[in-house]
């Protein structure tokens, strides 16, 4: 029986070092000052002219990207809305980058000229429409996601 209370000890101590090594908390030190995450509620894409293209307001747009097949679109700067609906730069700090999802990949890429910068180019590889989610990502984790982007690539 001691050796049934010495093994479960030492089975809930390793399991509780390993949940605390692993969850991703605010709260790793207690005395050093909380970092402030960027908050965004919306997603505004632009031209390289500065012309908008695309607007996500919490996480709802009528707009849609378009792609050429074979084509490399423009290039497209990403900026986004804080909670006060004012457009803001994104996040310029060496743990924030962007991370973008496409949805099918048959149809679509992103290209970028640097990885992880807020900024990328459309590749449309097949006729059809599909969808891109835009993410800030943030020492491993997504911060923010735009929600989906309908993007519909033509010959």
């Amino acid at each position: 029986m001691h050796t049934f209370i010495k093994n479960s000890l030492f089975f809930f101590i390793i399991i509780s070092l390993t949940i605390s090594v692993i969850s991703c908390s605010d709260d790793e030190d207690p005395v050093a000052p909380q970092e402030e995450h960027f908050e965004a509620i919306g997603t505004v894409v632009y031209y390289a002219t500065g012309a908008e293209v695309l607007r996500v307001l919490r996480g709802t747009t009528t707009d849609t990207l378009l792609a050429k097949v074979g084509v490399l679109s423009d290039h497209f700067d990403v900026k986004f809305i804080d909670e006060d609906e004012d457009v803001v730069d994104a996040p310029d700090d060496e743990e924030s980058s962007m991370g973008i999802d496409v949805s099918d990949t048959n149809l679509l890429e992103i290209e970028q000229d640097e990885p992880g910068a807020f900024e990328f180019h459309l590749m449309g590889k097949a006729i059809g429409v599909t969808s891109i989610e835009i993410k800030i990502l943030h020492a491993g984790h997504a911060d923010y996601r735009s929600g989906l982007i309908p993007v519909k690539i033509v010959n």
